[in-house]
């Protein structure tokens, strides 16, 4: 039987499954929220198939008694064959996509200069200049947009679109690690950060009829090497539906989101409880506030918050559809006993941020804030802008501004809780990076 025919097979008998599947409903502790207005606007799956670190610049010698390398699916040869994405020179216009500071000085970005390709980028000096630390990755079709997962100050981990290359750095950039994987990225991706040397990459491969194909790999020592968890030939658990978020309490037990889309009448969590080689479902009920939501709503689960293997925290987005306009309700949902029972607020809509187990941010055109770990919302500002937040504490962040009337990025940093913002004009200048 070819790998195809098997894959329709499989396909069929999750359809069937899901029509069947009784779904039990955990208990809830309804819980009234204030929102104050704002007055300006288990699969089985195979054994897990290791793939070993080739390394780009030699790193020294290890005292390591690991067992031999397994040998990888793709010749890296070939993998690394034509032009590479090249380094920015200095003074170049750079334009920010996507911000990740680590502390007040130190921190990540995704932006472009001379053409559509994103790049990886470093500060030292708190945004206000950047050096070019793309990974040496071969140019294709589709290379364009590019999926980070950043640890801390010194280590990251890379993936094209288009591209089946892994990429991994310990010092900030200056030299990379490759691993070739078996399946390239063509619908987007997404990592999960637990630690420097935990890490889980989820590569979205093709969509289609409620559909989205999904592989995924963990490593477990930085990205030296990565395994295989979940193959869409042979994984039935997650491949339907958009996934919007994955968090991680450690190397075991872990959460995963995905929007419904309206599709079907429940709305449930994916759960591991063996570092994502099986996922279990469990239903989450609708909030007290809008009982029948999820018969009159398209509704997915976003911004997972995993604080210890039995606490953490989602959002409920439901979007309303009438005419020409797109209405969307918020509720946060939290729970101490692994979703048993669940605390649940109506919030704000917007982007989520959480600060810490009391302080959230909700933004979009209005931002409002939480101090009481979601119970009530103050309104702190409204602005014109669309922005996309790295946060270092309460009143301390950085946001990349998206101006939807002129088409146009700024950085901009806030050190009073959003109440304002100063402009940072961000300069690129003489990369480090070994290529």
């Amino acid at each position: 039987m070819s790998k195809y025919s098997k894959f329709l097979i499989i396909l069929l008998v999750f359809l069937l499954a899901g029509c069947n599947r009784p779904q039990s409903q955990p208990k809830q502790i309804p819980t009234n929220t204030s929102i104050s207005p704002l007055e300006s606007s288990t699969a089985t799956v195979s054994p897990p198939e290791t793939i070993i670190l080739q390394t780009v610049t030699p790193k020294p010698e290890t005292s390591k008694t690991d067992p031999p390398p397994v040998e990888p699916t793709v010749d890296i040869t070939q993998a690394l064959q034509g032009d590479l994405v090249p380094l920015l020179p200095a003074g170049a216009d750079l334009t920010l996509h996507k911000i990740d500071m680590v502390n007040g000085l130190t921190g990540w970005a995704i932006g472009v200069a001379d053409s559509e390709t994103e790049h990886v980028l470093r500060t030292s000096d708190g945004g206000y200049t950047w050096q070019d630390v793309t990974p040496p990755q071969p140019q294709g079709e589709y290379t364009t947009y590019v999926y980070t997962g950043f640890a801390n100050e010194n280590t990251a981990w890379v993936n094209y679109i288009g591209s089946n290359l892994i990429w991994s750095t310990h010092d900030g950039g200056i030299t990379w690690g490759v691993v070739p994987v078996e399946f390239s990225t063509m619908g987007g991706a997404m990592f999960s950060v637990f630690y420097e040397d935990h890490a889980w990459l989820f590569q979205f491969l093709d969509a289609g009829m409620q559909k989205v194909y999904t592989a995924s790999y963990r490593t477990t020592d930085g990205g030296d090497s990565w395994t295989k968890l979940l193959d869409p030939y042979e994984d039935i658990s997650i491949q339907g539906f958009d996934k919007t978020g994955a968090m991680f309490a450690n190397p075991i037990n872990g959460w995963l989101t995905r929007d419904f889309r309206g599709v079907l009448p429940q709305v449930h969590l994916n759960i591991t409880q063996d570092g994502g080689k099986t996922w279990e479902t469990l239903d989450i009920p609708p909030p007290p506030s809008r009982p029948d939501i999820f018969d009159q709503s398209a509704c997915g689960l976003y911004y997972p918050n995993l604080t210890s293997p039995l606490q953490g925290s989602v959002f409920l987005v439901c979007s309303d559809y009438e005419l020409d306009q797109i209405t969307k309700s918020q509720f946060y949902y939290k729970t101490v006993d692994d979703g048993f029972n669940w605390d649940i607020y109506d919030a704000p809509q917007g982007y989520v941020y959480h600060i810490n187990a009391e302080v959230l941010y909700t933004i979009s055109d209005y931002i409002y804030r939480s101090e009481d770990g979601g119970q009530s919302w103050d309104p702190v500002k409204s602005v014109y802008w669309e922005g996309q937040f790295s946060f270092i504490d309460r009143d301390t962040a950085w946001a990349v501004a998206y101006d939807r009337e002129d088409d146009e990025y700024a950085l901009v940093k806030t050190t009073d809780g959003c109440n304002s913002f100063s402009i940072i004009e961000p300069e690129l200048i003489t990369s480090t990076a070994s290529r």
